[in-house]
């Protein structure tokens, strides 16, 4: 039986004390009997740390890392955790807990000897409509869309995420905004760091590979709730995002999705439906932000075909536009 006690959180960060503060009092009903909750500072500045001390609680404990890269913090995390850990729990720092958020993680767990992973549900307003015509050119095209009561993968483009969750259900990946594992299965998977900054798909790569060792034990559940928050502070700049996002891509497909003629095939399939659905909704919306869009996925993709070699051997930093 997995008890709060057996439980660490991580929770990496980067310039957004108040965020975390935030975050952190959502679930200080849970303080005292976690094993622990571990801050990976990744600031420029001090206030995380001031914002630490005066919680008082020793169960809270401040980590410093230099460089400041999410795959790399939560990895540090998990160095971290100590021996009394059997449950790792990766938390957003933008993030609210539901009170029984944890109630309901465990108890997935007890239930199921063979789950290695669970996330709790939340799913924006703003997308609670789901656009019917946009959502249907993305399945025929395998690109990320939504699913009743699913939660897929169906390409290095494309991860289905439900827009109606009734059950708990098995999973092909997991959102990394809240994240529970099994200790041992964090020591056998850690998270690329090949993918650094704001590290955008990591947590695709990361619960993909557990997924395709161990089908079938990744779970998604309706009663873990939770509100992420999606601060604003520190986001990456809109071209500097279409950029990481083109290139990361890639990437996934090169080390998950390449071994055979039918995923290169899906690949390119993927690719020229984000080019339609770009071009439609230019000429369906007749916005110019919707013109902007195609022409920052085409200069991205440009770029990242003439970075192709770079790009197989995992050498992406240097890619990424400063």
């Amino acid at each position: 039986m997995y008890f709060l006690k057996h439980l660490s959180v991580i929770i990496p960060t980067y310039n957004r004390s108040e965020d975390l503060k935030e975050t952190l009092l959502s679930f200080k009903e849970n303080w005292a009997e976690l094993n622990e909750i571990l801050i990976i500072d990744q600031s420029k500045d001090n206030k995380t740390s001031i914002l630490i001390d005066s919680l008082k609680n020793k169960k809270i404990k401040c980590i410093r890392a230099k460089i400041p890269s999410l795959t790399k913090a939560r990895n540090l995390g998990v160095e971290k955790v100590s021996k009394e850990t059997k449950l790792i729990c990766f938390l957003d720092d933008d993030v609210t807990l539901d009170k029984a958020y944890f109630e309901n993680i465990l108890d997935v767990f007890n239930k199921n000897n063979l789950t290695k992973g669970v996330s709790g549900y939340f799913l924006p307003r703003e997308l609670k409509k789901v656009n019917l015509f946009e959502n249907v050119i993305k399945r025929i095209f395998r690109i990320e869309c939504f699913e009743e009561n699913k939660m897929r993968v169906l390409s290095a483009y494309g991860a289905t995420y439900p827009h109606t969750l009734t059950k708990i259900i098995d999973t092909q990946w997991l959102s990394g905004f809240n994240m529970v594992f099994k200790k041992e299965i964090c020591k056998e998977f850690y998270f690329d760091e090949k993918l650094t900054r704001y590290a955008l798909g990591e947590d695709f790569d990361f619960t993909y590979r557990i997924n395709k060792k161990y089908p079938g034990s990744l779970i998604l559940t309706p009663k873990a709730k939770l509100v992420h928050r999606a601060s604003l502070a520190e986001r990456m700049p809109t071209e500097k995002l279409a950029y990481m996002n083109q290139i990361n891509h890639f990437y996934f497909n090169y080390k998950n999705f390449n071994s055979n003629i039918k995923e290169k095939t899906i690949f390119i399939w993927c690719l020229t439906g984000i080019t339609i659905l770009r071009a439609l909704l230019i000429l369906k919306k007749r916005r110019i932000v919707e013109w902007l869009k195609l022409k920052l996925f085409i200069k991205s993709l440009i770029y990242t075909i003439r970075n192709l070699a770079e790009i197989r051997r995992g050498n992406l930093v240097p890619l990424y536009k400063n």
